[in-house]
């Protein structure tokens, strides 16, 4: 599994802030979830991603890995490595984070169990981490249920996730958790240390991100027979790596994968969309999304027909939001932004469980210069990571326009 720090580095390196110096009080930990939001135009905020876009988050720190309860009705997230939870309904306004874990917690990712229960990976930076199962108690406490895990991923049914493991040196193997409980451990290793998992739409195999032994990269994509306990590599990208985890459909797997070289000086990493088979082959450049795109992102829609991208039309244009239509190859674009800075993560962006918005991490853009401001903390929000729910059209119905 990639570290936070290096989950955003293919697209956007930006940093939090350089240096802000007044109102340094109102910008502690201790006070971050009472800053007020951005402020509102007629019951929507237009940050710079479009008029439709509104906040999920308010105040500094740096926030990631949105993930919806089930029930569509809270997002979870992290603030500088600490797990909380707001009310999507309401404004962020008053609406105050509940803490699943203390601020001394650091997690890579949260993922619902339940519409009352999160499991956590616990920070791994690069190697193999251990997982919990929080309850959202006033304690805070939290059920330590695995180690030596890699990387989760979404399971096959609700309220199930797949974890990869570390079985030993140099082999990985893949497990299913139940109610945030570790329900069975698959037969069958996998050679090399597994980044990145997705299952299958019928649920009995999954996709593998894999860093071969000695690697620099994951730069293997395997398919795993959970039944059978088999290990089938289907592509190896050489010097390309996969960023995050590959996206299993019904029309092919998807996966974001470059190179580490940069292209030129201030340029950024030649990072593409790719989709591939089941079976042994090479991969192909995603239909749709045009030959210049720079990829950063993706992640599947609920109902697999979709595929929710982050990433910009050439290298030169602004970051967006676009969906891809994976039955048509029609490719839009869901944000209208011009200057605003979207996270790239691969757990940067979450679709809502009915598929009718996409949660993003986003930030005002800064020059990268050290600012010194006397404007109050309420003012200087754009230059926080904060999430923001952006609605996403359902596709229409054959024979009916959209």
């Amino acid at each position: 599994m990639h570290s936070r720090r290096r989950r955003i580095r293919p697209l956007l390196r930006a940093a939090l802030l350089t240096a802000i110096v007044a109102a340094a009080a109102g910008c502690a930990h201790d006070d971050e979830l009472s800053i007020p939001p951005l402020p509102a135009t007629e019951g929507h905020v237009n940050p710079g991603l479009g008029a439709e876009a509104r906040p999920l988050s308010s105040g500094p720190g740096y926030k990631g890995a949105p993930s919806w309860a089930p029930g569509g009705e809270r997002v979870a997230f992290l603030v500088d490595g600490y797990v909380v939870d707001r009310t999507v309904d309401r404004t962020v306004d008053g609406n105050e984070a509940t803490r699943w874990t203390t601020r001394d917690f650091a997690a890579e990712e949260a993922e619902w169990t339940g519409d009352e229960a999160l499991t956590v990976l616990g920070a791994t930076d690069g190697g193999p981490g251990s997982l919990y199962r929080a309850s959202g108690e006033a304690s805070l406490a939290v059920e330590k249920v695995a180690s030596g895990v890699l990387a989760v991923g979404p399971g096959p049914e609700r309220g199930q996730a797949l974890v990869a493991l570390e079985l030993g040196r140099g082999e990985g193997g893949v497990a299913l958790l139940q109610d945030g409980r570790v329900e069975r451990i698959y037969k069958g290793a996998v050679g090399g240390r597994i980044t990145g998992l997705s299952p299958s739409p019928g649920g009995e195999k999954v996709a593998l991100a894999v860093r071969p032994v000695g690697g620099r990269l994951a730069n293997e994509l395997h398919v795993f027979d959970l039944r059978e306990g088999k290990d089938l590599k289907v592509s190896d990208l050489d010097d390309r790596g996969i960023l995050g985890s590959p996206q299993w459909t019904d029309r092919g797997i998807y996966f974001v994968a470059g190179s580490d070289a940069v292209v030129e000086e201030g340029g950024e990493p030649p990072y593409d969309l790719y989709r591939a088979g089941p079976e042994p082959g090479r991969p192909e450049p995603a239909p749709g999304v045009g030959e210049d795109f720079v990829a950063g992102s993706a992640r599947v829609s609920p109902d697999g027909e979709r595929l929710a991208v982050v990433g910009r039309l050439n290298p030169k244009s602004p970051a967006n939001l676009y969906v891809l239509e994976l039955s048509t190859g029609d490719f839009a674009a869901m944000t209208t932004n011009e200057d605003m800075e979207i996270k790239a993560g691969p757990d940067d962006l979450a679709w809502s469980p009915a598929g009718t918005s996409v949660a993003i991490v986003a930030r005002g853009a800064s020059t990268g210069e050290p600012e010194v401001r006397a404007a109050p903390a309420d003012d200087l929000l754009d230059d926080f990571y904060n999430l923001y729910e952006v609605p996403v059209l359902a596709p229409a119905p054959p024979g009916e326009a959209r």
